[in-house]
């Protein structure tokens, strides 16, 4: 039978192991499926159970155990005290981090919310600026419309510059022969705005006509109608047709008629001689002379198209182009409705890139796109 001495040494084996296997040193176990703050909080029970080294009741040598315990407990006192101090700063890391989690998964749910509200708010921002943009745009229209029923007569003059005006008209006339093209091909490209021009509401006046083209075509088709050209050798060529033509500039032409006396005034390849002050000014008195549904047809350089830039600066007489957008803003802020974009004068196929991708297509449209186009619009009908 053991001594006492050897059950103490045994009993103090035992504690020294309880010890040990609550200490850092012992080796981690694997953490519960609940996760990693699950995880802490099992360890952490496990190690309170060995925090101080009792004898359960009922164990064998019961009252022998405790007696060593107190004997021996120099061993485990200052272990015990550092465990639980352990324990307790342990406990709390992970209380923090339990606060920590919560406040995280709070956040995240407010994130998407907030992410959702501010997705929400977005769209009925663009919707309030499209609508703010189409208000600001019927506002200018309305506002033009006002100015013209405001304005006695003409409005305050801004004198379109005469083309050519230090060049001889002779001289323009010879220039216009050779880069402008042959009559026929002018009055081919022309063809397509009779559509437009079907039973208007009155006589038709042709701004800058030129040699008359588009005026052969209107009488060719019963419309009745008049131009204007400032250059005397291009208005004695179309008296001499029969053409009813007067020697002025476009301002001069529209001043003369009464408000609502026309059905529609076209301008082809003239606003490109003007600055923009004249090209709004022409604009307003043509929305002055235009019955209701009257129409207005001007057609200039499409400068969207590098390869016309060419052909605009070869006319010494040309002051600036007009993109698409520009004039049309102009037509609708002069008080038209329903302005659209024309484009014409495609080139041919042999002086374009061929088309074998998207990207050449881009490329064409850029570098090679329609060298005209026309802004067409009308004057609203009158209120019943």
């Amino acid at each position: 039978m053991a001594s006492q001495s050897e059950r103490a040494a045994r009993l103090a084996e035992e504690i020294r192991a309880a010890v040990g296997a609550s200490s850092p040193e012992s080796p981690p176990r694997p953490a519960p499926a609940g996760g990693a703050e699950e995880g802490a909080r099992s360890a952490l029970e496990r190690a309170m159970r060995h925090l101080t080294p009792s004898v359960p009741e009922g164990a064998p040598l019961a009252r022998a155990k405790r007696a060593a315990l107190r004997l021996l407990r120099f061993v485990w006192r200052d272990q015990s005290a550092y465990n639980a101090l352990s324990l307790e700063a342990v406990t709390a890391l992970v209380e923090a981090a339990a606060s920590q989690n919560a406040l995280l998964e709070k956040l995240r749910r407010g994130s998407v919310a907030t992410e959702q509200g501010w997705a929400a708010a977005r769209a009925e921002l663009d919707r309030v600026s499209r609508e703010l943009g189409a208000g600001q745009r019927r506002a200018a229209v309305h506002s033009a419309r006002l100015a013209a029923l405001e304005t006695p007569g003409s409005p305050a003059r801004a004198e379109p510059p005469r083309p050519a005006s230090a060049i001889p008209f002779g001289v323009y006339s010879l220039f216009e022969e050779r880069f402008r093209g042959a009559s026929s091909e002018v009055r081919t490209k022309q063809e397509g705005y009779l559509e437009f021009l079907r039973d208007p509401p009155g006589p038709v006046l042709d701004v800058g006509c030129g040699r008359g083209e588009f005026l052969r075509l209107l009488a060719e088709n019963g419309i009745a109608a008049a131009g204007a050209e400032i250059n005397p050798l291009a208005v004695a060529e179309c008296r001499e047709a029969g053409l009813a033509v007067e020697q002025e500039d476009a301002l001069a032409a529209l001043a003369r008629r009464a408000t609502g006396s026309l059905g529609g005034v076209v301008a082809f390849q003239v606003v490109e001689h003007w600055t923009p002050e004249a090209t709004f000014a022409f604009l307003r008195e043509v929305r002055r002379v235009l019955a209701p549904d009257g129409t207005i047809i001007v057609e200039t350089i499409n400068a969207d198209s590098l390869s016309t830039w060419r052909t605009f600066y070869l006319d010494p007489s040309h002051v600036r182009p007009v993109p698409p957008q520009a004039l049309q803003f102009l037509v609708e802020a002069a008080g038209f409705a329903e302005a659209r974009i024309r484009y014409a004068a495609l080139l041919p196929p042999e002086e374009r890139l061929s088309e074998e991708t998207d990207n050449d297509r881009k490329l064409n449209g850029l570098l090679f796109g329609p060298q005209d186009y026309a802004v067409i619009a009308r004057v609203p009908p009158a209120e019943a």
